[in-house]
């Protein structure tokens, strides 16, 4: 065999195996995280955690920043299960802290507040149900939360954690989708806050990185696990539920 042929088999063999090996990885800390979780999911009723849900990594992340660095005023784009489980975790815990919600799907918005009404725990939590509009943004226009629509219902409310998982942004046509959070939303971010990121894997949510570092250079960046982008003011306590 030609040896340019052999080293291109090796490289694409070495490739396939990290690949291979980084998908394993993310599955470990999945399972873990599920582990640590259990004490929010065994006893209540089922949660469909499905693909269209959080990672349990990012979740497990997210409590831990709840919890560790004591965040009160929670921004959601996008509701899911993570609302639930948060919630879960305010009321268990009793934690002075709430939860406003972003959801542009009735249907699905509906189901959440029945979901959280069953369990007691709308005090925690605030649904805002708005519909997806187009807007301008910096890179173009996209379709996201109807913005005066959402700006009069949070009005000059300022939260310490954001979690941004929403609206949909997995093709190539909505991949910006997510930008307006960042974009328009800073005047209600506190001083010391964590914003967290989903899908940071995908070309769309990389831009939306380069974007906030290049406007933001005093706001630190971490990823976690692959897929969770993690933008702080101020490093505290990490809350990373697994390190190698």
């Amino acid at each position: 065999m030609n040896i340019f042929l052999k080293i291109k088999n090796a490289l694409k063999n070495s490739n396939k195996s990290y690949i291979e090996l980084k998908h394993h990885r993310k599955k470990s800390d999945d399972i873990y995280s599920l582990a640590i979780l259990q004490s929010l999911l065994v006893g209540y009723p089922y949660l469909p955690l499905n693909g269209g849900a959080l990672r349990p990594v990012c979740i497990a992340y997210i409590l831990n920043e709840i919890i560790i660095n004591q965040r009160q005023h929670i921004l959601e784009f996008g509701s899911g299960i993570s609302t639930i489980i948060m919630a879960r975790l305010l009321k268990k815990n009793g934690l002075n802290a709430r939860i406003v919600t972003v959801e542009h799907n009735e249907a699905w918005a509906n189901n959440l507040k029945t979901y959280l009404k069953n369990e007691d725990l709308l005090q925690f939590v605030e649904v805002v149900r708005v519909d997806l509009k187009e807007i301008t943004t910096s890179m173009g226009a996209v379709h996201w939360y109807d913005y005066k629509a959402l700006s009069m219902a949070i009005k000059e409310m300022t939260f310490d954690l954001i979690i941004i998982d929403g609206p949909p942004a997995n093709t190539s046509k909505l991949k910006h989708s997510r930008l307006p959070a960042l974009e328009r939303f800073a005047p209600n971010f506190k001083a010391d806050f964590c914003l967290v990121l989903d899908d940071v894997h995908r070309k769309g949510e990389q831009d939306l990185v380069a974007f906030y570092k290049g406007k933001n250079k005093n706001v630190s960046y971490e990823i976690i696990s692959e897929t969770l982008g993690v933008f702080r003011t101020t490093n505290k306590f990490n809350p990373i539920p697994i390190h190698y």
